[in-house]
């Protein structure tokens, strides 16, 4: 990817990726058709930008696979091998496949660009897996072989915009870890502000009780004292 030397981008924006929050965003409002377009065109740069990894997809044997994400409206379906990899959004129906991969949005994206461990993430059972795993691996492999940077291949659709879009995400991404970092930290001293004060309440009941029981004790003990004295 090409930067623009007249721009100084206050951080190093090749190595951002797009922000979950706002990948969701956007799966969720726009409508299949309006989204499989977008994905078309992405696809159509992405074939540009990185064609040795799409040369390797062709070269291995034809499969299809669903990719459901588990926190946005859409199914899609990954086609390779033999012919250009396609990425489809599928409607209600879902075609056979070779191979399921399903997980959250951001755990989906973290694994094509390589920011994760796919088999960490499927122990942990974070990423699930079912139908052929070759298929999987194979496409694992062949994504690992590329620096992938999704951000980077979207925003290049904008042409001479893609420098300050990518600089306006970057900040807007650091804006929303910094207020998600600050009501962190509110709810966590409310948490121990609660936790104190119940803490502090069950501290005055004990004390109270204590001090019935010792209210109580030195009663008995003077009614004891006076049936000796009664008795004597």
């Amino acid at each position: 990817m090409a930067y623009c030397p007249l721009v100084r981008y206050p951080f190093d924006m090749r190595h951002r990726s797009i922000p979950s929050p706002l990948a969701r965003l956007t799966l969720r409002v726009l409508p299949r058709m309006t989204l499989q377009r977008m994905i078309h065109a992405l696809m159509g740069r992405m074939g540009q930008a990185h064609p040795r990894l799409f040369a390797n997809l062709e070269r291995l044997e034809h499969a299809d696979v669903l990719v459901e994400p588990t926190d946005v409206p859409h199914r899609f379906l990954l086609s390779f091998g033999g012919d250009p990899a396609s990425l489809s959004v599928l409607d209600s129906q879902i075609p056979k496949t070779q191979a399921q991969i399903k997980g959250s949005l951001k755990i989906l994206l973290a694994m094509l660009e390589g920011q994760i461990d796919g088999d960490k993430m499927f122990f942990t059972r974070e990423l699930e897996i079912t139908g052929n795993s070759a298929v999987i691996v194979a496409l694992r492999n062949t994504l690992d072989r590329e620096e992938i940077n999704l951000l980077n291949d979207t925003s290049s659709l904008f042409g001479p915009f893609a420098g300050p879009l990518r600089t306006a995400i970057g900040f807007a991404d650091d804006f929303g870890r910094t207020i998600k970092g600050r009501i962190e930290e509110i709810a966590a001293q409310r948490l121990r502000d609660t936790d104190e004060s119940a803490l502090k309440t069950e501290c005055d009941a004990l004390r109270t009780e204590v001090q019935e029981l010792k209210s109580r004790l030195a009663k008995m003990e003077v009614s004891q004292k006076r049936k000796k004295a009664s008795a004597s």
